[in-house]
């Protein structure tokens, strides 16, 4: 890494890590410490809300998205990653935000987030990627309802400035480790910046 390029990370990392990340985690462990692997320490390194997981947190297998929610590959991989995890007790999938495509993109990822401090981040986020077609108003409305959230509380939770925090830690991160589009997936500590199947998935696991 040239030595511009790491200051700039560090000073970015440094503004972002030490208002919102897990307090255990360091700025130089995450950089320099290399007996865990990235994406562990990019776990490591987010706070608990903005994880969306399914599976448990001892799983032998750990995959990684990070994705958002108008990306016609992410819904397309969703139930097969849902199916992944149902099927196998050693695998855990995590969702991470990484809101790139539109402003509507940002809104529904802080929406999630906030869901999250509700308890119901993974039940809203299955009801968005579980909506037929296209996504508008409605049916994301029709998600909300379903995830029976307080939606005073979860307006009220949007504007906090946390959330911001957190997405843009998240996509920080992502950017960090080549995630220019979506999905971009980690399975265990393979990469890929890229859809991949089902099949290729269950191929790296342990």
């Amino acid at each position: 890494m040239h030595s511009r390029y790491l200051q700039f990370f560090l000073i970015i990392f440094t503004l972002l890590l030490g208002k919102i990340a897990k307090a255990d985690l360091t700025i130089k462990e995450f950089i320099f410490d290399d007996n865990r692997p990235i994406h562990i320490k990019i776990l490591e390194a987010l706070p608990q809300e903005a994880i969306i997981q399914i599976g448990p947190d001892d799983a032998e297998n750990t995959v990684i998205e990070f994705m958002d929610y108008f990306c016609g590959y992410c819904k397309k991989i969703h139930p097969e990653l849902l199916e992944l995890a149902q099927e196998r007790d050693d695998v855990r999938v995590i969702f991470l935000q990484h809101p790139i495509l539109n402003q509507s993109s940002y809104l529904i990822a802080k929406m999630v987030i906030a869901a999250n401090f509700q308890k119901k981040g993974l039940l809203l986020h299955n009801n968005i990627f579980s909506s037929e077609g296209s996504l508008n108003q409605e049916k994301l409305q029709r998600a909300i309802n379903e995830a029976d959230l307080n939606q005073v509380v979860l307006k009220l939770d949007m504007d906090k400035e946390e959330i911001e925090k957190i997405i843009q830690l998240s996509s920080f991160l992502a950017g960090g480790i080549g995630a220019r589009g979506t999905p971009s997936m980690f399975v265990n500590e393979n990469f890929s910046p890229g859809y991949m199947s089902k099949q290729k998935i269950i191929s790296l696991l342990k």
